[in-house]
């Protein structure tokens, strides 16, 4: 489908009029359920193409090195998207604004204040509260097994719980609001330019704009050492945190990381369970654990794009000319695939420590709760093979079924058994 428009966007049209396109539009659904097997291998060793996205023309970096070239030059690749009509469907949260739109030096500072609470120091002081959510969750699979849905039983509760319950320190209620803002988040992409938003995302963000404010109002007559806490406390060379920056980063953490970690977490457990020889090497091998959760991560990550970027000037990666205020897609999944990056790269080796995978971004916007992330991956699996050394796919041949926002390979089920 491509829209009719007028102005800016009707230039980039006419500029790229004759030339070739990707098939799919990349919100199509059909094309997302095949694109591991039948796509995403063939576009690690290519040129970046023209392709759209809810009708809107932009150009997809696919090859690892393409890849980090728009990762690493936000000057030209900037995160703020520009005021064109059709591009708020790009938008994500609503209208908060997160780290993960912002560029230059307010980026940096807005980082700064958030690193503190992702520290190491920070993360040893959650892995006791992670390590009894994650048992609990075990005790109830065994009470209830031998067969269970790995993401509705375990991955996305511990993923869930470990954010808005040992990060946060959230109560039920509230943490009922960010579940349901995070259940809306797909809403918010896949609409077409001109549409009106669906009326359950607005009331979702509208919910967690509410609880946001009750929960920052409590922690600054209350503060505690939670992150939210953290984050209203921080300081640097004076500076805080305005409201409108609370409000968007603790929607962004919640938002953003609690379906793609959970997400992760299920496509690390679907890949070892379809390689059973490497998963059987890793209960051997326990000390490969660190290795094999990057490994798998590399093969399926949380999605097929990272977050948008804009062309700020007329450009061009690798020959393929890119026009100033284009979105600019790439493809981490892909990039994990190029073979100059990796021998054999559609291989599990759960001892290759793979250093240099996308899937968590690089560069000034890498993902900034990854060790949160790994560690609670890391942890959960090696629970899971400890408890249950027979853990293994219900069915052979099961296929998954992608759910989520655009290009997102969140598992929608994964049946798994164990003896």
């Amino acid at each position: 489908m491509v829209i009719v428009r007028d102005g800016r966007l009707q230039e980039i049209e006419a500029a790229l009029e004759g030339q070739p396109f990707f098939g799919h539009d990349l919100t199509d659904d059909d094309f997302r359920q095949v694109a591991l097997r039948e796509t995403v291998p063939g576009w690690a060793v290519r040129p970046p193409i023209y392709v759209r996205r809810n009708g809107i023309a932009g150009v997809l970096c696919t090859r690892a090195a393409d890849v980090r070239e728009v990762f690493m030059d936000p000057e030209r690749f900037a995160m703020h998207r520009p005021s064109l009509p059709g591009y708020d469907v790009f938008d994500v949260f609503g209208g908060l604004e997160s780290v993960l739109q912002m560029d230059g030096e307010r980026h940096s500072r807005v980082r700064r204040l958030m690193n503190p609470a992702f520290s190491p120091k920070g993360l040893k002081a959650l892995r006791p509260a992670i390590a009894a959510i994650i048992a609990e969750r075990i005790d109830a699979i065994a009470d209830a097994g031998p067969e269970f849905d790995a993401m509705a039983d375990f991955c996305n509760v511990l993923i869930m719980r470990a954010l808005l319950d040992a990060t946060f320190a959230l109560s039920r209620e509230q943490q009922a609001a960010f579940e349901r803002m995070h259940a809306c988040i797909s809403m918010a992409t896949q609409f077409r330019p001109g549409e009106a938003r669906p009326p359950e995302f607005i009331q979702a963000v509208h919910d967690v704009r509410e609880v946001i404010s009750t929960v920052i109002e409590e922690r600054r007559q209350n503060p505690g050492d939670d992150f939210i806490s953290n984050l209203i406390t921080a300081r640097d060379e004076g500076s805080k945190l305005s409201d409108e920056e609370l409000f968007g980063q603790i929607n962004t953490i919640c938002g953003a990381a609690i379906g793609s970690t959970a997400g992760a977490l299920g496509a690390v457990l679907f890949v070892l369970a379809k390689n059973p020889d490497e998963f059987e090497r890793l209960k051997r091998k326990p000390e490969l654990l660190v290795s094999a959760v990057d490994e798998c991560t590399r093969l399926h990550g949380p999605g097929l794009f990272a977050f948008t970027r804009f062309a700020t000037c007329d450009t061009e990666v690798n020959g393929t000319k890119i026009l100033k205020d284009m979105p600019v897609f790439v493809s981490p999944q892909a990039a994990n695939y190029d073979p100059d990056e990796f021998d054999d790269p559609q291989r599990l080796d759960v001892g290759r420590d793979p250093k240099m995978i996308l899937s968590f971004g690089t560069g000034p916007h890498h993902c900034i709760g990854i060790r949160l992330a790994k560690a609670t991956m890391q942890m959960g699996l090696a629970a899971l093979i400890e408890r249950f050394p027979t853990l293994r796919l219900s069915d052979p041949a099961f296929v998954p079924n992608y759910i989520g926002s655009v290009g997102t390979m969140t598992i929608e089920r994964l049946p798994m058994r164990f003896d």
